[in-house]
């Protein structure tokens, strides 16, 4: 057999001065290496033990500038952090929805490892998810949901059940269930201000003994951006004289109605889901009475866990599987309502006068 040379050599070499080094100590009182020992060693280890790139995971949001999506990021980065992987923020510079098509299909051809994704447009973002399912890219949704088809699971932040019937429930209280009420969303197709607001007129029709005295004027769209859902405000205020109450499912829409009412001077007041460090001002001033929402940095910290098990293959997304998620435990994979598998966060949060000072600091 011929002699090993080279690097094979000098591995071999060191291998059996190590070897000495365990079985001799107490004779010649332990062993020092110089530093051409030192390089062998770390050819050894080079060798040995080969080290894989982290996964990179990338989230694409409705809208950079949204600073609710900016928490969504942070806890999502967070998670992706405490896996071991990279965090990729992607998404248009507005809510309009026609760049998130775009931009799953250039992280398709980028290769990126797994895609989490708020849609604007469900059905607009179907063909591009197929194409990174397709790739074998997992794909979860958060937030707002897609097509069942085109994801493994959805991050749901809370039933839109309970967060519709809430926002009627709390509506009827602050109007003392009689008087003029609209509705601020953003758009008629994202998916889940959709399913809240359908989920509100469910409530107010279901018990409509209840809810008799109180009118729903409109339904009106913001587009999720600040300027625009201040116009709206505005149009409301004028088209409606007796609008008693403004409801928006919306952090954007929420501060907007607010700021506009505040500066008008108006006698309405509005309730919905906001951030508290929005919204701590107008909780003081009574202007909102109370609102909703959860900690949008636990939403994307909940997508990033879910992403790596599925890239991991400990997770698939079927029904009544568990999934570990750091801080926020262990999470049940359940039946949506679309048809597909939610992992569910838990129920919205209330912030009143009494904790909106503790909450602010938060989020």
């Amino acid at each position: 057999m011929n002699k090993p040379t080279g690097a094979l050599a000098r591995i071999n070499s060191l291998r059996r001065f190590l070897i000495l080094c365990i079985i001799l100590p107490n004779i010649f009182g332990g062993c020092a290496y110089n530093s051409t020992d030192r390089e062998q060693l770390s050819l050894i280890q080079s060798t040995d033990a080969p080290t894989a790139p982290p996964f990179t995971y990338a989230l694409v949001v409705k809208d950079i500038t949204n600073p609710y999506m900016i928490r969504l990021y942070e806890g999502f980065s967070d998670a992706c952090e405490a896996r071991g992987a990279r965090a990729r923020l992607a998404g248009p510079g507005d809510s309009g929805g026609s760049d998130q098509a775009q931009i799953v299909r250039a992280l398709v051809e980028e290769a990126v490892d797994a895609i989490a994704i708020a849609a604007n447009d469900s059905d607009a973002l179907s063909e591009s998810l197929q194409q990174a399912i397709a790739r074998g890219i997992p794909v979860v949704s958060l937030d707002s949901t897609v097509r069942p088809q085109d994801r493994m699971v959805h991050i749901q932040q809370a039933s839109p059940e309970i967060i519709g019937r809430v926002l009627i429930q709390a509506s009827a209280v602050i109007m003392g269930q009689k008087g003029d009420f609209a509705i601020l969303s953003t758009t008629p197709a994202m998916p889940n201000q959709a399913a809240w607001v359908k989920w509100m007129l469910y409530e107010q029709g279901a018990y409509s003994d209840k809810y008799r005295d109180m009118r729903l004027v409109e339904v009106a769209y913001g587009l999720d951006a600040f300027e625009a859902s201040a116009e709206e405000t505005r149009r409301l205020l004028r088209d409606w004289p007796e609008l008693k109450l403004i409801v928006a499912p919306t952090v954007v829409g929420l501060r907007a109605a607010a700021e506009t009412i505040a500066r008008e001077g108006a006698d309405v007041k509005v309730t919905g889901l906001g951030l508290p460090s929005d919204m701590e001002p107008h909780i003081k001033s009574g202007l909102c009475p109370w609102m909703y929402l959860w900690n949008p940095s636990e939403v994307g910290s909940l997508a990033a866990y879910a992403l790596d098990a599925l890239k991991r293959g400990t997770l698939t997304g079927a029904v009544g599987e568990i999934v570990y998620a750091g801080e926020l435990g262990d999470k049940v994979v359940t039946p949506s309502e679309d048809g597909g598998a939610e992992i569910v966060l838990g129920n919205p949060k209330m912030f009143d006068p009494t904790n909106i000072m503790l909450w602010k600091e938060v989020f």
